[in-house]
């Protein structure tokens, strides 16, 4: 399936009908910011069906990687995308009151007669990375060489300048 894959979300869930495929990362523009490149792509998996309550939902399963941007360093964080959710599908214009204070309770949105999969796909993707992508403490790769000091250890700018300062004499 295409990422230009539109269904009618209502009728979708209602028949639960399932539709698979995959989404280029090239193509999810409001990833860019985070992206360190824009290789690979997300597989997806939607799933039609009812809750408990006899109420319409779509059922996701998204799985990929993707190269972030380490906020650290600035380099390449592989990142591995497995987000799965369930999105409750309510009338246009009507909000989902039921558990509106449980944290666990699904999602909701508007049951649209023409909802774009890959659209539905980059909203879960960006829901799901975190705040300041970054490598783990001491994993990130330095861009500069650092310099040796006489000690064989890494010499800092601030090691630099102590070496600039002169004892003074006292004459």
């Amino acid at each position: 399936m295409s990422a230009a894959a539109v269904i009618d979300s209502l009728e979708f869930a209602l028949a639960e009908q399932s539709i698979a495929g995959s989404v280029p990362i090239a193509t999810l523009k409001r990833l860019e910011d985070v992206l360190f490149d824009t290789e690979g792509a997300v597989s997806y998996e939607v799933r039609g069906g009812r809750n408990a309550h006899n109420r319409p939902q779509l059922e996701l399963r998204i799985t990929g990687r993707l190269h972030l941007r380490c906020q650290r360093c600035l380099g390449l964080l592989n990142y591995a995308v497995d987000v799965t959710n369930i999105l409750l599908l309510v009338p246009r214009g009507t909000q989902a009151d039921d558990d509106v204070d449980d944290p666990e309770a699904p999602d909701a949105i508007e049951a649209n007669p023409e909802l774009d999969v890959a659209g539905v796909i980059e909203d879960e993707v960006l829901l799901s990375l975190p705040l300041a992508p970054r490598h783990p403490e001491g994993a990130c790769a330095s861009r500069i060489e650092h310099a040796v000091g006489e000690a064989g250890q890494p010499q800092t700018a601030f090691a630099k300048l102590a070496g600039l300062k002169r004892p003074r004499s006292t004459h």
